[in-house]
């Protein structure tokens, strides 16, 4: 008898567990978000590196000041996308990236709502890229629209794949500006020419640059993609 009392347990055990399961229909998120942030002067996107390039931070306001933010990265191209997150009314601000404090939004999120950003990023940075045999010149030029740290550094990036950043590039020229002062920089025009790139091949360009910031962010310009000659 003890084997078929044991068979009857599990199966009373089993029943209980579906039984359960059946009640624990918790909600799901049924909101979200999207969005671009913008040099407020030029009303281009801000370009940056993914990840770790801008992140948005969303509060939900119903839970007071103890509520854990939600946190979520931005594309490279400064668009943003969140569709898992409840309806309800946040603060929402875009924070870390190579920009001065942008403002906080205070939106009611039902649905998909779009929410965009205008800041004023710390340098701008105009280029163009142009191959050569065997490899790809690059010119650029920085600007800024309002003083903040000391340039540092200017660096050109050349990568195989699409994500090109100053972490992620096989070939770079890098121009240690430290010791330069700032209004010497501003508007110079730099030249860099980088060889060994293998003909027939596919890369990825852009420019960082950097001004002395708390989170250590570069600013970039866009990505151009080139075939080797």
């Amino acid at each position: 008898m003890k084997p078929k009392n044991s068979i009857v347990y599990s199966l009373i055990g089993l029943c209980s567990a579906l039984s359960s399961c059946k009640h624990d229909n918790y909600a799901v998120p049924n909101a979200g978000i999207q969005g671009v942030i913008t040099d407020g002067d030029s009303k281009v996107s801000i370009q940056t590196e993914q990840p770790n390039g801008i992140k948005i931070r969303m509060i939900e306001e119903s839970y007071g000041n103890n509520v854990t933010p939600i946190d979520f990265w931005s594309k490279a191209d400064g668009s943003f996308e969140n569709t898992a997150v409840f309806a309800d009314k946040y603060k929402i601000v875009p924070i870390e990236g190579a920009f001065f404090p942008a403002d906080t939004a205070e939106v009611t999120v039902n649905g998909l709502v779009t929410v965009n950003f205008k800041v004023v990023p710390f340098l701008t940075i105009a280029a163009s890229a142009t191959p050569v045999a065997g490899g790809v010149t690059v010119t650029y030029t920085l600007s800024r629209e309002q003083a903040g740290g000391k340039i540092t550094q200017a660096k050109t990036l050349v990568s195989s794949v699409p994500a090109v950043s100053n972490a992620i590039n096989e070939y770079n020229v890098t121009h240690d500006l430290s010791g330069a002062p700032d209004q010497g920089i501003l508007g110079q025009q730099y030249s860099d020419t980088i060889t060994g790139l293998t003909s027939g091949n596919t890369y990825y360009i852009r420019v960082a640059a950097i001004a002395a910031n708390a989170n250590n962010k570069y600013n970039y310009s866009e990505v151009f993609t080139i075939k080797i000659p």
